[in-house]
């Protein structure tokens, strides 16, 4: 289980400066299309199913490979995708890999990435700011995509993790991706190709042998040196065996990471046949007017475009609407939203997480001391039991007994218009991280076919009255272990004041 934990870096240094946040920003609009040519659509909402897809984008790659993802795990499903990149990097098929580095997140370190280099794979890393750079470190890469040979990209929720394919046997998240092949992916490569040439983007650095002349005082030969027991001389080669001893650990791990397990092989026969199955049921179509929306990497108001969009897109609305957000933590840009909805007697409906089925209970600490004044406007709110039902939602035997929450990042406008991306109802993607997705407009089938999924969750969801408590009576932490109860109410008086970071 995953997650991100930036209230960490809040405590050291609680102010933020903006004009230190945007004194690095370049000046861009970012990237921000409009299609109407024919673009192929696929709705990606069964976890195995989005693994199968992106092994056979991967495998069917001719030219070239881009990558961006905010979490790359070193589990199950990143070995599955490594070693599919691995192969066409071989190939002479060019593979690059965007990967922020959060802190409480970043796995892919830089021995892993010097394996891949030797592979052929090329690694960047988003803002590898320090974490005493407060301000400077807040600013993520939140994006998630895969493009190959400029045709066929996916964009949506899923990270390169377990958790997001249904493998994990502690915890998955339900999440939905969408893949488009068509013009428009040329502007999804556009935006990658932004982030990849970025100032706030840097080449992972890559690890050699160490030697003893790196370190003051030693020589290659020092074992032969008639200072070799200097006191001085004695501390070098104490930290010159550790670094060693680091590299053989780190280079032993970042290999056997490039191999498949026995696991890995017999997790992949599930993802050929049940995820194959899978895959041929997930909802397709065709769309004749899409947008793709994407910050703008850096720092700074004018790097945020896709709140704007998405805010145009909502202007619209005459009905109803759907949102599925894994946080619903409200501020005043998408208050504003909310309200112009509300004053225009739009339906809302809003399906989120519980304090059980979340992982951030930082984060649903707000959701629970808020919530009530949106339930009281009328805006209909469900929370997330944390079980499915594997009739409806199939999955492998292991991870059935898990807990689950939901990541889906998406919405539906007047059952004509669906939004599938990066983005979460939280201040983080409104204001701080860069985001991305792709919406496709006028389109009653795929935005019914995204609309009945949604439902799908809710009908296994718990609802919430006009006081923003459930609607059947029983408890808003029900199922919730005392251990996690207490580092909520830990939590709640430094989230309140903290929530700009959420």
């Amino acid at each position: 289980m995953k997650t991100s934990t930036y209230l960490m870096a809040a405590v050291i240094a609680i102010t933020s400066s903006t004009a230190l946040a945007s004194r690095n920003m370049k000046d861009s609009d970012g990237v921000y299309r409009r299609r109407t040519e024919p673009q192929q659509v696929t709705i990606l909402d069964s976890g195995l199913a989005s693994l199968k897809k992106r092994l056979d984008m991967i495998e069917g790659a001719k030219q070239s490979i881009e990558m961006e993802y905010f979490i790359y795990s070193i589990d199950t499903a990143g070995r599955l995708i490594t070693d599919a990149l691995v192969r066409k990097a071989r190939q002479g098929v060019k593979v690059r890999v965007i990967v922020d580095t959060s802190l409480p997140i970043f796995e892919l370190n830089k021995y892993y990435a010097s394996v891949l280099k030797e592979a052929g794979i090329q690694v960047h890393y988003y803002n590898p700011a320090v974490l005493i750079r407060v301000v400077t470190a807040q600013f993520r890469s939140h994006r998630k995509t895969l493009i190959v040979d400029g045709v066929e990209g996916i964009t949506g929720g899923r990270n390169i993790a377990d958790e997001y394919f249904d493998l994990s046997p502690e915890y998955n998240f339900l999440d939905t991706d969408i893949v488009v092949k068509g013009s428009i992916v040329q502007d999804m490569r556009t935006s990658f190709e932004e982030f990849w040439n970025a100032k706030i983007t840097e080449e992972a650095p890559l690890v050699r042998y160490p030697r003893p002349s790196d370190f003051p005082g030693l020589s290659d030969d020092y074992e032969n040196s008639p200072w070799a027991h200097d006191k001085d001389a004695r501390i070098s080669i104490s930290r010159f065996k550790g670094e060693v001893a680091r590299y053989e650990e780190g280079t032993a791990k970042a290999k056997a990471f490039t191999v498949l397990t026995v696991e890995d092989h017999r997790i992949r026969r599930y993802v050929d046949t049940l995820g194959a199955q899978l895959l041929a049921k997930e909802a397709t179509g065709v769309c004749h007017d899409m947008i793709f929306a994407a910050d703008f990497p850096g720092m700074g108001e004018k790097t945020r475009v896709l709140r704007k969009q998405l805010a145009l897109e909502a202007s619209l609305a005459q009905k109803k609407v759907y949102i599925e957000s894994p946080y619903f933590v409200v501020k005043k840009e998408i208050s504003t939203i909310l309200d112009d909805l509300l004053r225009r007697n739009v339906e809302i409906n809003v399906m989120s997480n519980s304090l059980y089925s979340t992982d951030a209970f930082y984060t649903q600490a707000i959701f629970d001391t808020r919530i009530r004044r949106w339930t009281e406007l009328g805006v209909n709110v469900w929370m997330h039991k944390g079980t499915i039902d594997p009739k409806v939602y199939p999955v492998i035997a292991e991870a059935r007994p898990s807990r689950w929450g939901t990541h889906s990042k998406r919405a539906v406008i007047d059952e004509k218009t669906m939004i599938v991306g990066t983005f979460n109802m939280d201040p983080r993607s409104t204001n701080i991280n860069a985001e991305m997705a792709l919406i496709c407009r006028d389109n009653p089938q795929l935005a019914l076919a995204v609309q009945k999924n949604i439902q799908e969750h809710i009908a296994s969801a718990s609802k919430l009255n006009r006081s923003g408590f459930r609607e059947d009576g029983r408890p808003m932490h029900e199922n919730v272990p005392v251990s996690k109860k207490v580092l909520f109410w830990m939590t709640l008086p430094l989230a309140s004041v903290l929530d700009f970071l959420l």
